[in-house]
């Protein structure tokens, strides 16, 4: 598997820099404000910047706009959208937040989710990013699939909590590039907790989802659990029962639900079960 050049490839095809400045660019799907956040901040208002393209096909992904990225970034404030043209540079994009948060209300949370796709494709740009937007008092949170454990130590420092997704096998359809492809028998479990160990080591909060389908086995889950072990102390733990959506077409059985968590609580883990709320409550 050679991740670092599928990587690579992805980063090229999508133009990281473009045009003239010196400003690294990102294509980007949206930004918005809302409250679908992950793990410990669902339902907390924070702004959303969503960075197109993924290296990955999760069966269960309900994102599949984020493949690629439209002409021009739909940036939703409360009282209009605006349209700006693709890529987006670093300092734009956070020029985009800051206006998407000033016209939220009066209280609204100074954070910003970081999501996609993969945001982990353009580390510089996340970097950047993150240096102009926390320069203004915000706190950054960053969603990835915690793959490119080299792409994240080059954005670290400029993120304060990391939600890291643990992809179990069963959840994987094929990727877009045959170097990303598993084994028979593989797994992510290695890159997955070398991300969390270095988000660790620069002191940011750090949560892992593990998203549960029908088709996932106590085999799989107890396998992740045993590597992520080492950093129990460290995590927060969170189930997410799948919320069907294309190529996964039931929600998880209520007993299997409890099996797994309870495999947890053995572990001695800080678990939560947190299905995703903003589709129930009809939000972006």
């Amino acid at each position: 598997m050679n991740l670092g050049k599928a990587l690579q490839d992805l980063r090229d095809r999508q133009s990281e820099r473009g045009g003239g400045g010196s400003s690294p660019k990102a294509p980007l799907i949206e930004v918005f404000h809302s409250v679908q956040g992950e793990g410990r901040f669902v339902g907390v208002p924070m702004a959303f910047l969503r960075v197109a393209t993924c290296p990955l096909r999760c069966l269960y992904c309900d994102t599949p706009h984020s493949y690629e990225a439209p002409p021009r970034v739909p940036v939703r404030t409360a009282v209009r959208t605006l349209h700006e043209p693709n890529p987006v540079a670093a300092d734009r994009a956070a020029e985009l937040v800051r206006q998407v948060v000033a016209a939220a209300d009066a209280g609204a949370t100074r954070v910003v989710s970081v999501t996609g796709g993969e945001p982990l494709v353009f580390p510089e740009f996340v970097r950047e990013f993150g240096r102009a937007v926390r320069g203004k008092g915000m706190r950054v949170h960053l969603e990835t699939a915690a793959i490119s454990p080299e792409a994240l130590q080059q954005c670290i420092e400029q993120v304060d909590h990391l939600s890291a997704d643990w992809k179990l096998p069963e959840t994987l359809g094929a990727p877009i590039k045959a170097e990303l492809a598993l084994a028979p028998g593989a797994h992510y479990g290695a890159l997955h907790r070398r991300c969390c160990e270095i988000a660790v080591r620069r002191g940011a909060s750090v949560d892992v989802k593990i998203v549960l389908t029908p088709a996932v086995t106590d085999s799989s889950l107890d396998t992740a659990l045993h590597e992520l072990q080492p950093l129990r102390e460290k995590i927060l733990l969170v189930l997410q029962p799948v919320t069907p959506f294309h190529a996964v077409k039931a929600p998880l059985r209520a007993d299997d639900l409890q099996r797994f968590l309870a495999a947890c609580q053995r572990a001695k883990f800080d678990v939560r079960v947190l299905p995703q709320v903003h589709k129930a409550l009809q939000l972006p």
